[in-house]
């Protein structure tokens, strides 16, 4: 029995490493993983240690659960082993090759995969009643067609959504957008706070509604704000930009201590060197960069004497260091955006096997489907729990 994959990226390497039976792989580039030596800055962030429902989103809440759960992070870590991948992992839960290379990741995947390779094989279209995989060079007749061909974000590692065109002749899609990436704000900071990177808890609300925190990086740039804090909240903003929300992401520059403390602090401050300057006096408690901006957010100037300083502006200035706060407007960056929103409506795909419901003997794994992690690991996680579900059906019938 003849079984086609499209797609050599995360999915469908997993897959080929799994599947025990004849296997063809089509890829259009001209190499396997070109997507995933790019994943976690090069180190290749597979998986968490923290893996729970709820870090994924989906129009079909609940979808991924059963994958998840039979094909877990211990699974994939244990399977990363058994070939050869020695694993490490951070206080935060995130999971790395022992090496922090992704091509240790992509090459051995590729090394240990079965079937035969053929790449540079973009695919033109699907005759789904003939069984038929059409792409440029040749026709491909198979039994079983498994599509692991990603989703739309970084379309220069070749998922550039161009089967999506093909697939909705046959199926529905949910509309796209794109997460794990960096944000426009309607109120930046200025220039001079250009590419400082903090130590913050970034908290996210939508609609008024507090919705989730990050204590993480946080990196200014003249459009907004990215850094790890922002990524591990950027899927629930792109959902809410999705549907026209107010967005606001609130930040605590000083995490460690709580308003009272900084309070105090700041008010001894103020009375000790009451001719010390406010920009004087949060020398120590921000990076310099920062200063103007934070104070500006007040009302106040950076040159007022601390002998100036009235109780409730060191009440305004704490608020500011404890809560400093950016409108989300817009995605800034799609073409760099790692995870694509949307794609194969997962209401007609079988859970278990991942089976079309529509036609049989197609399937579906990874990111082509309407399913994205948080950043942390949780896309690849998804990548290997669906191939493995998939295969191991396969493998069985």
């Amino acid at each position: 029995m003849k079984t086609i994959l499209i797609g050599a990226g995360a999915a469908g390497l997993f897959f080929a490493g799994l599947y025990k039976k004849d296997l063809l792989i089509l890829d259009k580039n001209d190499q396997a993983g070109r997507k995933l030596l790019a994943t976690g800055n090069g180190r290749c962030n597979f998986t968490n240690l923290n893996l729970s429902d709820d870090f994924y989103f989906s129009s079909n809440e609940g979808f991924y659960s059963y994958a998840l759960r039979a094909n877990d992070n211990k699974d994939l870590i244990a399977y990363l082993n058994s070939l050869g991948i020695l694993t490490t992992n951070l206080p935060s839960g995130r999971c790395y090759p022992q090496t922090l290379s992704s091509k240790t990741v992509r090459d051995i995947l590729f090394m240990r995969a079965n079937g035969k390779f053929i790449f540079e094989a973009d695919v033109l279209d699907i005759d789904f009643d003939k069984k038929l995989v059409i792409t440029k060079d040749a026709k491909y007749v198979y039994d079983r067609l498994v599509i692991a061909s990603g989703g739309k974000s970084l379309p220069g590692s070749g998922s550039d959504g161009k089967i999506f065109k093909i697939l909705k002749k046959v199926h529905s899609l949910r509309d796209f957008s794109y997460a794990i990436t960096n944000y426009k704000c309607q109120n930046p900071l200025s220039k001079r706070a250009k590419g400082v990177r903090v130590t913050a808890k970034a908290s996210l609300y939508i609609d008024g509604k507090f919705i989730n925190s990050s204590t993480d990086d946080v990196i200014f740039q003249p459009y907004g704000l990215t850094g790890t804090a922002i990524l591990d909240l950027s899927n629930q903003i792109s959902y809410g930009l999705f549907k026209n929300s107010d967005i606001r992401v609130q930040l605590d520059l000083l995490s460690a201590y709580d308003f009272k403390e900084v309070l105090d602090i700041l008010s001894a401050l103020a009375g000790k060197y009451k001719d010390m300057t406010l920009r004087e006096l949060l020398t120590g408690f921000i990076n310099e960069k920062l200063i103007f901006d934070l104070v500006k957010s007040t009302g106040l100037r950076e040159d007022i004497k601390a002998k100036s300083l009235s109780a409730k502006d060191l009440k305004k200035i704490t608020a500011s260091l404890k809560g400093l706060e950016f409108r989300i407007k817009e995605i800034n960056d799609v073409e760099n955006a790692q995870v694509t929103i949307g794609g194969i409506d997962t209401k007609f795909v079988n859970p278990k096997t991942f089976e079309s419901k529509n036609i049989k003997d197609l399937y579906f794994i990874g990111e082509v489907l309407d399913v994205d992690g948080a950043c942390g690991g949780y896309n690849i996680q998804w990548a290997y729990s669906s191939a493995k579900s998939c295969a191991d059906y396969l493998n069985k019938n």
